[in-house]
Formats: C-alpha cells, structure tokens, sequence
C-alpha cells in the first residue's frame, strides 16, 4: 500500500507523525484495525453508506476519525494536502458528514460509521479521504529516551508515531467514472526471475473523473486463461491525467502472446477498459 510519512521537529524534541496508509482492495488493516470498505462511491443512488471498523486484537483500542483531503501525484503516491492550504478542487469536506469521531472498541469488537452526503448542486466528481487513526490508550507521557546518558546536556529524543487508514469517499453528481488507456508501455527482462520480466506502462485517464481497477496480464483465453501477473486496486484521480505502474510477471517466458489488461473494478462484474497486446522479447 502506498503511504506517506512525516517528521515533525519541535525544539530538540524529534515527533514521528501519523503514517497514512490507503487502503488495500481487501479489509483494510493498520495495526489491529479492519475495515469492512476500502473506497465509498456514492453515484447518485444513495445518500448514505456504513462501514465497520474491526478491533482484531486481543486489548481495548482506541481511534480517531478525520475527513482529509489527498491528492495523488504521478507515481500513485497519494499524500495529504497541507492543513494550512487551499482546499483542493476536488474536496468533498463540504458535502460529506459521518459519525461518530472516535471510537473505543474492545477486543474484537466492531463498530458502525454512517456517512451522508449533501448533494452539491454543480454536476462532476468530488473525493475527501476518510483516515482513522489509533490513539494512546492512556495519556501517561512516553517514554524518553536517551542518546547519551553520560552528557548531562544530551538530547532527548521522543518519538511517537500514530497509525492511520485512510479510504476515499468519492461524490459523483451527474458523472460517470472515467474510462482510461494504456500508454509508454515497456519490457524489461527479470521480474524476480531469469525468465520473467517487468512490464513498465502509463496509465491515462480518459475523462473528467476517476478511475479504480485491477491490472493483469493474462496468456490463453477461455478456460486456458492463465494471469501472469497482477496488480489489485489501483486508482487513478483526476489531479494526475496519468500514473506510471511497474508490474512484475515472474513466470512469463520468452516469446510469449500475452495481454495487458487493465478492468473497471466499480461496475457489478469487472469491465475490461484498456488492453494491450504484445509478445515478451
């Protein structure tokens, strides 16, 4: 999962900051936390969702909930806008509620978190990420630790670090998901083994919106399909018209007819929206 850390330096004191995680295309997981979604469309045929939060552990927890924004760069890192910015184009803070903030769940216990939506009234595609975060079960202050106990002057260093989950919540009004196409696409040999090879390529976005699918790349048709290799989940928002995706197809051979394909993972069944043939050099 792409993720993105920060440190934050005050005085002589080092503060790790919140690691935040998207969510993978199964139950999302940070610590002992579960997710019953890891993404929430609402297309115009809902105003309402629920998920459930999951304490997988074996003692209390303790989480945060916050409505973000993020925004993804051409790498298919997505990071969190900067508190003190502009909210971006596509935010969706202003039309997105959910309850409750913060939640205490025993060991194995769920709870539910109910979103709503107040329809905007221009038409296009809005996304705010949803992140839960795990708090301190106490407030006691942490341990300091010393990197020269021998220095009466030496630095105190504390680091703390929160472990967050964060899943898009994506507002469409009057807009369809966008479709996409394969670009700049490359093989190199290797992919973990002498016979296989790593496929380079561009995804492109194709319309205003966003897209979410899966990438495979698949030998034989019918009931010879064989999948290569895969790549699951994969998003691409409107802030970036393209995301580079290095896919490794380990047990690929030589000379093989093969296809790249690219499926929309928001329709009922998967859609194949983009494909490519080639034969492995």
């Amino acid at each position: 999962m792409p993720g993105v850390s920060g440190v934050l330096r005050q005085g002589g004191v080092v503060i790790g900051t919140a690691l935040l995680l998207s969510a993978a295309p199964a139950a999302a997981q940070a610590g002992n936390l579960g997710l019953s979604h890891h993404r929430v469309v609402f297309d115009g045929t809902s105003r309402t969702a629920t998920i459930y939060l999951f304490n997988r552990g074996s003692v209390p927890a303790a989480f945060r909930i916050d409505l973000i924004d993020m925004t993804m760069s051409s790498d298919g890192v997505i990071r969190p806008a900067a508190p003190d910015a502009t909210a971006p184009e596509h935010s969706a803070r202003d039309v997105v509620e959910f309850t409750p903030r913060r939640v205490l769940l025993g060991p194995q216990q769920s709870q539910a978190v109910r979103i709503r939506i107040r329809p905007p009234e221009a038409s296009g595609e809005l996304r705010s990420h949803l992140a839960i975060t795990a708090l301190p079960m106490n407030d006691a202050a942490p341990p300091i630790a010393r990197l020269d106990n021998a220095v009466a002057n030496g630095v105190a260093v504390q680091i703390s670090t929160l472990f967050s989950v964060s899943i898009p919540i994506v507002v469409r009004i009057n807009a369809k998901a966008a479709s996409a196409h394969i670009d700049k696409l490359e093989v190199a040999r290797g992919g973990g083994t002498p016979a296989g090879a790593m496929l380079s390529f561009d995804l492109v976005r194709d319309g205003p919106g966003s897209v979410y699918g899966d990438v495979e790349l698949v030998a034989g048709r019918g009931r010879d399909q064989r999948v290569l290799g895969s790549m699951r989940g994969i998003a691409l928002y409107p802030e970036t018209d393209h995301r580079r995706i290095r896919l490794a197809a380990p047990s690929v051979a030589s000379g093989q007819a093969v296809r790249l394909v690219f499926s929309n993972r928001e329709a009922p069944a998967p859609v194949e929206v983009a494909t490519a043939n080639l034969t492995i050099p």
